[in-house]
């Protein structure tokens, strides 16, 4: 089978995709990934094939000027500003996406939640379609809901005609496990969440177990045009205390905004955060999903400090599972971090909460078992499928 992977906006939207894209081309399928500019260097970095389906590359500079950055308030300047983004991207790739699709003839497409442009072309051709979570179904939410909506009616207004599929029955393969998700539109297919990074050199000392309890800090890459940043960079310097080391996982333009750090703070970059887990005790982070997920994979305990809509839904949900806390940027002063991550590491009942919820992860399908069974997959989908050419 030829297989369609299609992302926008981020690389880490693409990262929860890759190991089953990774299996169906080991199973002997013919695997591409479409993606905008602002994408394409993450998913070429990720090892798949790529075809950039558009020019545009200004997600990154649209998502600048519209962060209000003021913390206590609205993240972006106007309700709908994040909505217009999607669709303006959307809007972007649909003539590369249809042209693409129509030479290459994929049997299936496999797409991210908010690549508008995937489910818009795929149910036009008559395609089948799968969305790929990348964590808790953000669409499950009322606000999510009438994002994913207002993106359609946006694009539907630059384009008379276009055609959406049905969201009750759609295929929705899953990589959270259950005490995580949020119940929405679609059938679940429930699979293993692998964590994907960029490829990078891991220092010898986080092969050592430490001496000591470590946590690991991190607030992303998505930091830019927020005044003063994401509020943990205020806050890491309290984190560490005796008996007590942080790992700082962060981008070298963040490491020097921050300039002389404690000795017991160490820093890394463009190391995957994968390869830093495993020695830690604990995760202080941003909500994002790929970073959540990744620690739900080795069973640590959790602290989220979201500044946004998708990343509060993240924290609320680990919370709610008993795998940790979850402050938002508002409340998140350095001294209410730094009481929230001992709460963390002191109180044992999140500890084992987190090795329950692993445990429930790891039982999931794995992404090899997806791929054998992908074309049973294919002939569920709702869409009704036009004759394609047989073979990759």
């Amino acid at each position: 089978m030829r297989i369609l992977f299609v992302t926008s906006v981020s690389s880490s939207h693409l990262a929860p995709m890759v190991p089953l894209a990774w299996a169906l081309r080991a199973a002997g399928h013919d695997v591409r990934v479409a993606c905008d500019a602002d994408t394409a260097p993450g998913a070429l970095a990720l090892g798949l094939a790529v075809v950039r389906v558009s020019t545009d590359g200004g997600f990154a500079r649209r998502h600048r000027e519209n962060v209000r950055g003021v913390p206590g308030e609205p993240y972006y300047r106007e309700k709908d500003a994040l909505t217009r983004m999607f669709a303006e991207n959307a809007l972007a790739m649909l003539g590369g996406l249809a042209a693409l699709i129509d030479h290459w003839q994929p049997h299936a497409v496999v797409h991210e939640p908010v690549a508008f442009a995937a489910e818009a072309v795929a149910a036009a051709r008559g395609i089948p379609a799968l969305r790929h979570l990348w964590g808790p179904d953000v669409f499950g939410t009322p606000h999510g809901a009438w994002l994913r909506e207002r993106a359609r009616e946006l694009v539907t207004a630059e384009v008379p005609g276009s055609v959406w599929p049905p969201s009750a029955r759609e295929l929705v393969v899953d990589p959270c496990p259950a005490p995580m998700q949020r119940l929405g539109p679609g059938e679940k297919v429930p699979i293993r969440f692998v964590p994907v990074d960029r490829p990078g050199t891991v220092p010898t000392w986080l092969l050592d177990l430490p001496e000591e309890e470590r946590i690991c800090v991190t607030w992303g890459t998505f930091t830019d045009g927020v005044p003063g940043g994401h509020p943990l960079m205020r806050a890491v310097r309290g984190l560490s205390r005796p008996g007590t080391e942080v790992v700082l996982v962060a981008r070298p333009e963040d490491l020097a905004r921050l300039g002389e750090l404690p000795a017991k703070v160490r820093t890394v970059s463009g190391v995957p955060l994968h390869a830093v887990l495993p020695s830690c005790t604990a995760v202080v982070h941003h909500g994002g999903a790929n970073t959540a997920l990744g620690a739900v994979a080795r069973g640590l305990p959790q602290l989220v400090v979201s500044d946004t809509f998708e990343r509060a839904l993240n924290g609320g949900r680990l919370a709610e599972a008993g795998v940790g806390l979850h402050l938002g940027s508002q409340d998140a002063d350095p001294d209410a971090v730094e009481a929230a991550a001992q709460q963390l590491v002191t109180d044992d009942r999140y500890a084992r909460a987190a090795a329950a919820l692993q445990g429930q992860a790891l039982t999931r399908p794995s992404p090899a078992q997806i791929a054998s069974g992908f074309e049973e997959l294919v002939a569920r989908c709702s869409v009704p499928v036009e004759s394609i050419t047989e073979g990759a």
